[in-house]
């Protein structure tokens, strides 16, 4: 048999579904109702966890793209600057009226188009070229270099911080959805498992199927071991 697989926004659909049905169900003044509802209860606990960690999660997902989007400018000046620096680099480096033997290489390592586009590689770049430039009172233009390149660092380094604050904020709410993801799906197989055995002592088998949301999915079911639509035991089911 196989499962299908549950995911997370699909919490918000079969937990109510299947705290519903619970409730529905059995109505009936006694210890088994009683039992029931607890069960539901957690259902829909488990649920409401889940539904904060993906409103957390969205949240902190919305926040890293509009901090790409805002530093977009700031960063492409940055390395634009750097190409210039290269250019103007190489230039020199080729002209037999200046008197420049510097290397270029020590400027830009591995070249500039290995530098990246985010904003922590251009400050990185940034940097390394910064270095070079001070190590190197030949450089034509040298003091106008080292001005240009202290202002985009300047412009720069704000977004480095602000990336890595939303970086960090987004992987903190993955790993937080992840962790409630599988307290969530415990509670849900758990409960049904419970329905299961309960119906089962009830002889009320037949109603198992249609109770528990994910089996009449489409796709949640497959022919197996003869049986059109055997439907998928929670037990069976592994904890993603």
């Amino acid at each position: 048999m196989t499962d299908r697989y549950i995911d997370n926004d699909e919490t918000q659909t079969y937990g109510p579904r299947l705290r519903d049905n619970l409730r529905r169900m059995f109505t009936e003044a006694g210890p088994v109702t009683a039992f029931m509802g607890w069960c539901a209860d957690q259902l829909d606990a488990r649920t409401e966890t889940m539904r904060d960690a993906l409103a957390a999660q969205r949240s902190a997902g919305s926040t890293r793209t509009t901090t790409a989007e805002d530093k977009l400018p700031a960063v492409q000046d940055a390395r634009g600057e750097l190409k210039t620096l290269s250019l103007h680099l190489a230039a020199k480096k080729s002209d037999q009226h200046e008197d420049w033997n510097g290397d270029p290489a020590l400027f830009f390592p591995n070249g500039i188009a290995a530098i990246g586009k985010g904003a922590r590689a251009v400050h990185v770049a940034l940097g390394v070229a910064h270095t070079a430039l001070r190590n190197d009172a030949a450089v034509p233009e040298r003091a106008k270099w080292l001005k240009r390149l202290d202002a985009q660092c300047a412009a720069v380094a704000p977004f480095v911080g602000a990336t890595d604050d939303a970086s960090h904020s987004h992987r903190a709410a993955l790993s937080e959805q992840s962790a409630e993801k599988r307290s969530w799906l415990r509670t849900y197989r758990g409960v049904a498992l419970v329905l299961e055995g309960v119906l089962t002592l009830q002889g009320r088998e037949g109603e198992y199927t249609a109770a528990v949301p994910h089996l009449t999915a489409p796709g949640g079911r497959k022919k197996t071991d003869g049986t059109p639509n055997a439907p998928v035991r929670p037990s069976q089911a592994p904890i993603a």
